[in-house]
């Protein structure tokens, strides 16, 4: 494995013989480690992949992408190396704007597609957010992380913790307000969304813009919890996606 790709993965990936690999995209603001939970409770057929992006925990130095196009080639180029068949994408929020931005170039460039795509609480990429989140006032961000359940408040009582996240979640959500791909084709692939029911950031009713981009099956699985309960190995959403999206036919 070449250094720079090395560079886009948390630790090493999964040792045990694997028949799927399964690449993980974090929220906005967020880092690999968010999915570090799930590595034990995957099926021993899945080799998890999470995705580093820059600016962020160990890549904290790197520099920022000026667009989320930007962003996708970059990505591209780390990851195609491992992008081999019967591989699986998944993102959440953010990241499922930028798996969707990855498989559309992969598609677009000749390169093999995920068998599925997964997204978990993110509109499709024609659709606006109601609020501009990126040019909140930073008290009015804090309330929006708060809501969101994004971060433990013990840590937004650091001030220069609170600083460094609020600059790189910024910048995330800014690459999402500004990406309106022109329109395509549905992709060639399965595509699954994910949503918790009391959300605040996706309302229910946006999920359904997906549907558009999928060339192959589509569905919708909803379960009760906020934003973030994608993340929690013992939830209903985590159990969704392994079933549907990873449990071979």
């Amino acid at each position: 494995m070449n250094p720079d790709t090395t560079r886009w993965l948390l630790g090493p990936p999964a040792t045990r013989a694997a028949e799927e690999r399964l690449f993980c995209f974090p929220h906005a603001g967020g880092g690999a480690s968010a999915f570090a939970s799930w590595r034990p409770h995957l099926p021993d057929s899945v080799e998890l992949f999470p995705v580093q992006l820059p600016g962020r925990e160990n890549r904290v130095g790197d520099p920022l992408p000026a667009t989320l196009e930007e962003l996708t080639v970059q990505a591209a180029r780390a990851l195609l190396p491992l992008l081999e068949p019967p591989y699986v994408l998944f993102g959440h929020s953010f990241g499922g704007l930028l798996a969707y931005s990855l498989t559309r170039h992969l598609h677009e460039h000749g390169h093999p597609l995920p068998r599925t795509l997964l997204i978990s609480g993110a509109r499709p990429p024609h659709l606006a957010a109601d609020t501009a989140y990126h040019a909140l006032p930073h008290d009015e961000l804090l309330d929006f992380l708060r809501a969101t359940n994004g971060v433990p408040e013990l840590l937004l009582q650091h001030e220069e913790f609170v600083h460094r996240m609020l600059t790189g979640l910024r910048a995330d959500l800014r690459l999402a307000a500004e990406y309106r791909p022109a329109p395509a084709a549905p992709l060639p692939c399965d595509l699954r969304v994910f949503a918790a029911t009391e959300d605040p950031v996706v309302p229910p009713a946006a999920l359904e813009g997906w549907r558009a981009y999928a060339g192959g099956e589509f569905s919708i699985h909803r379960q009760p919890g906020d934003h973030h309960t994608v993340y929690e190995p013992s939830g209903g959403l985590f159990d969704a996606i392994v079933q549907s999206g990873l449990t071979r036919p």
